[in-house]
């Protein structure tokens, strides 16, 4: 934990009281909670709840009552008081607790003016509140890892797991910033590539993919090596390139009858191959590696492209 002050506002109408727990313990990892705040309406039933929290984690309460059906007056509040907290220049960073995408311009507004700001809420909200924050964090799989063998439906991982970015995707940037340290002559640390993430996909948590280390997400991925030497970690590279002629033999035995879709070969040679990765031999593209290949060609066909033997 750091002395970076934080300014915690909690969009009370948008978030469940249940979930304090969790916002609580987040956010001590970042800083010390000088402001803790919370908007909303609570003369009405459904946000009772909160005033027994207020009490309980002495987070001040302030009621706004709808002037409108057609406004909500709370979140106005509350990007009130983000800037009046801003302009007071007590805090180093804030933490919004909502997954209302109309915040998503009061975290852009934060952010220029070198606010580091912490997001917090459901997975499915918007990607452009999620990439606005310097971090995102899933409110739902928080309170998950807090309790411990609660039982979940496959509906709920649906809904926790929406739009979080791909271990394809993810996987492909680790090794990109490998490959370019090892040109630069550079040791690639664990630190390095969590930061770097994190910097890349602000919604990046590796409990979001199951996991609670980042050495562990990355061993899993089965294509690098977490090495540890002293009192420093890396990661480099696993040495599981596949042998070429054996890809190009099972490609041509699946199009020995017919023709098939580039897209479903390409999806049948990374089951056969799990670590294949087109890059590891000198191409940028799946395609341009059948290309190279004899007895075989890529045939365009009604804006569909095919694999079939020559």
């Amino acid at each position: 934990m750091t002395d970076k002050r934080i300014a915690l506002l909690i969009d009370a109408e948008n978030t469940s009281y249940r979930y304090i727990d969790e916002i609580l313990k987040e956010i001590n990892e970042y800083g010390t909670v000088t402001y803790k705040r919370m908007y909303g309406n609570f003369t009405d039933d459904s946000l009772k709840a909160w005033n027994d929290i207020a009490v309980k984690h002495a987070i001040v309460q302030v009621h706004q009552p709808r002037y409108s059906s057609a406004k909500n007056a709370s979140d106005i509040m509350l990007v009130i008081d983000a800037m009046d907290i801003l302009y007071n220049g007590n805090v180093e960073g804030f933490c919004i607790v909502s997954s209302d995408s109309d915040f998503t311009r009061l975290v852009n507004r934060l952010r220029e003016s070198g606010m580091e700001v912490i997001g917090m809420g459901k997975g499915n909200a918007s990607k452009a509140l999620k990439a606005a924050c310097t971090a995102y964090k899933n409110l739902e799989i928080l309170q998950d890892e807090n309790a411990e063998g609660k039982a979940e439906s496959s509906e709920d991982n649906k809904v926790k797991k929406a739009d979080i970015t791909s271990i394809v995707e993810l996987t492909g940037y680790i090794d990109d910033i490998i490959s370019k340290n090892e040109n630069a002559g550079k040791d690639t640390g664990l630190g390095e590539i969590g930061s770097r993430l994190i910097k890349a996909y602000s919604d990046f948590d590796v409990r979001n993919y199951g996991y609670k280390s980042l050495s562990t997400f990355v061993e899993d991925m089965n294509r690098f090596e977490v090495k540890k030497e002293g009192k420093s970690t890396y990661v480099t590279k696993a040495d599981l390139k596949v042998s070429k002629s054996d890809i190009e033999k099972f490609i041509r035995k699946k199009v020995e009858t017919e023709p098939m879709h580039l897209g479903t070969m390409g999806q049948e040679v990374h089951s056969q191959f799990k670590n294949f990765n087109v890059k590891d031999y000198g191409y940028s593209k799946f395609e341009s590696f059948i290309k190279s290949m004899q007895g075989v060609e890529v045939k365009k066909k009604k804006l569909q492209k095919y694999v079939k033997k020559k």
